[in-house]
């Protein structure tokens, strides 16, 4: 008995039917590839680094029970207006490519969530439901700039058996450059790269020798005539002070003060 009509047309349809759901698993299964691939694609080009949305991780302590863990500033008594300063990490057990060392002020910062500053981020039109820092580091680099630290190249004897190490940990030293902030700075030990970051360590705090000198002069023109000059500079003291030019003549300048909440 030949098949009838719509028999046919019924194969054909079932055929068709299980053709598409092939094509339409086959797409949708490489659709996630695409979706996972295009943050790192467009990264560089948009300007987002993994530092500049650090302020948007949740900072907290590190499960480390490294007893041997130090990090040490070489220093003065105090900082200089400007200063190279060495930073030196001991104790390390296991070096890894993505600690880092951060430099903070002021040395106070709370350097964990701070979900009040979420109002001030809203005013800009941000409404992430993220974690938000109450301070940014001012500076920060990895520990691997250090070329002998991933070797462990700096090795120091932590624990002897029987007259043989038994346990050696690794160091590494980092410079940063440093001006005059005015108020307090320290360094911290990270883990965990800018994307997953957790204290490891705090130094000391340091403080500058003049917190409030006068810097960064800037000499311009009031007009065209080239009779007079303005100077402006910088302080960190809201008192009217002097300025001395040409023979024995002074000067009492007038202060505008701004503070962080002045800055957008």
């Amino acid at each position: 008995m030949e098949p009838s009509i719509s028999s046919w047309l019924f194969r054909i349809f079932i055929t068709f039917f299980i053709c598409f759901l092939g094509f339409a698993s086959s797409d949708s299964s490489r659709m996630p590839t695409i979706t996972m691939n295009s943050t790192a694609e467009f990264q560089n080009h948009t300007a987002i680094s993994e530092f500049r949305i650090l302020n948007r991780k949740a900072l907290g302590d590190c499960p480390d029970p490294n007893p041997y863990l130090q990090i040490n500033v070489s220093s003065k008594s105090g900082l200089s207006d400007e200063e190279y300063v060495s930073v030196t990490l001991s104790g390390v057990l296991v070096p890894a490519d993505s600690d880092w060392v951060a430099m903070i002020t002021p040395a106070h910062s709370e350097v964990s969530s701070c979900p009040f500053n979420g109002i001030q981020y809203q005013q800009t039109g941000d409404f992430s439901k993220l974690p938000l820092l109450c301070h940014y580091p001012v500076k920060a680099q990895y520990v691997s700039n250090d070329p002998d630290y991933l070797s462990c190249k700096k090795k120091e004897c932590k624990k002897y058996r029987n007259g043989v190490c038994v346990l050696t940990t690794c160091s590494a030293s980092l410079k940063f450059h440093v001006i005059n902030f005015r108020t307090d700075i320290e360094f911290v030990f990270f883990a965990g790269g800018f994307e997953t970051p957790c204290i490891l360590k705090r130094s000391n705090a340091l403080s500058f020798n003049t917190p409030k000198m006068p810097l960064y002069g800037h000499l311009s023109s009031i007009d065209s005539t080239g009779t007079s000059m303005r100077l402006t500079w910088v302080s960190g003291d809201k008192e009217r002070q002097q300025v001395q030019y040409g023979d024995g003549k002074s000067q009492t300048s007038a202060v505008t003060t701004f503070s962080q909440h002045d800055m957008c």
